[in-house]
């Protein structure tokens, strides 16, 4: 009985051995599996025992294909069909008729139904060409009773039509508080960034701002300004650019007596993007100065880090918010600090 056990597990493994792809490197050694592909002097074969494995093409003497399989040769001259090997050489099977030839003139191969090689990576180049919008909300609501009682919204979106040549990006934000039927936010903010990227990691740049700041004041507030910027860094992990330009500000006030703010500017920002094992850290920093007075300036910083969720494309960022104005009036404060912790939904 044992030994008719053997005797099918023998000819069940034989079997196998017999319906599939076979490698003998020059050592001597043979792997049997499935032949995935040849590409840039590798080749590829999937096994029972190991899954995927990658061998030097330089090492092996010949290989076996029990099914079609494409190869192109040095020549471009690329043939579908089964290939026997020795160590004269390989010989393929087509339609056509055969062809032999030899491993070490092979430059890729791939299976029917697939890419090959070559136009995988140039599939992958033309992509990486292409522009893709992106989309980012964020929101959160507040609300306290008791002693005193509250309530507050602060919401934000982005839209990113990112290539590798070019980044477009509309941003809007706006927070709103009421504290014991006082408000004490009322602000809202939208714009538009475009940059360009030329030689080595330069980029120019174009962007405009538009808002009110009803606590402040301010009815109107404008800025429109371009310059030139820097990548200092760009990895997997970190991104890390600045920018400086020139340009135009202009805040109006609701009080008459207030002088409105109209003059040329210089523009100086930070972006900053690090990706941790659990989460994202962003920074996003701006100074404007008036050129006449650089006492008349304007600094916004965010600093938040993001936290993803279960759900896909959900994530819980917090973060702090600071918005200096050195142009106040009375009891005003020149700095606003803004803290939240806001649900953000990405979609592409």
């Amino acid at each position: 009985m044992k030994l008719i056990h053997l005797l099918t597990a023998a000819a069940t493994l034989l079997a196998s051995a017999a319906f599939a792809d076979v490698i003998v490197t020059k050592d001597g050694s043979s792997i049997n599996g499935k032949i995935v592909g040849i590409d840039d002097g590798k080749i590829t074969v999937a096994t029972d025992f190991a899954g995927e494995i990658t061998i030097d093409q330089a090492q092996v003497s010949s290989l076996s294909t029990d099914e079609p399989i494409y190869l192109t040769l040095e020549n471009g001259t690329t043939i579908l069909g089964p290939v026997s090997g020795s160590e004269a050489g390989l010989n393929v099977a087509s339609d056509n008729g055969s062809l032999s030839t030899e491993l070490s003139k092979v430059t890729e191969s791939w299976q029917p139904g697939t890419q090959s090689p070559s136009e995988a990576r140039d599939a992958a180049t033309v992509k990486s060409l292409q522009r893709h919008w992106a989309y980012e909300a964020a929101f959160d609501l507040t609300g306290k009773s008791g002693n005193k009682s509250s309530t507050g919204m602060g919401t934000s979106f982005r839209a990113t039509l990112a290539g590798k040549e070019d980044t477009l990006a509309f941003f809007a934000r706006a927070n709103f508080q009421d504290a014991d039927g006082v408000k004490s936010a009322d602000d809202a903010r939208g714009g538009v960034d475009y940059s360009n990227n030329f030689g080595d990691n330069f980029n120019w740049y174009v962007r405009s701002e538009f808002g009110y700041d009803a606590i402040k004041d301010i009815d109107q507030l404008f800025t429109v300004s371009a310059g030139f910027g820097k990548l200092l860094s760009d990895t997997e992990t970190r991104r890390l650019n600045i920018r400086a330009g020139v340009g135009y500000l202009s805040e109006n006030y609701g009080d008459i007596f207030r002088e409105d703010t109209s003059a040329a500017s210089l523009d100086i920002g930070l972006s900053h993007r690090e990706t941790l094992t659990w989460g994202t850290w962003v920074n996003r920093a701006t100074f404007t100065p008036t050129i006449e007075d650089f006492g008349n300036f304007r600094f916004l910083y965010d600093t938040s880090l993001e936290l993803p969720l279960k759900s896909e494309g959900w994530s819980i960022r917090t973060g702090v918010n600071f918005d200096y104005n050195s142009e106040v009036v009375g009891t005003e404060k020149e700095l606003d600090t803004t803290y939240y912790v806001r649900m953000v939904l990405k979609w592409l």
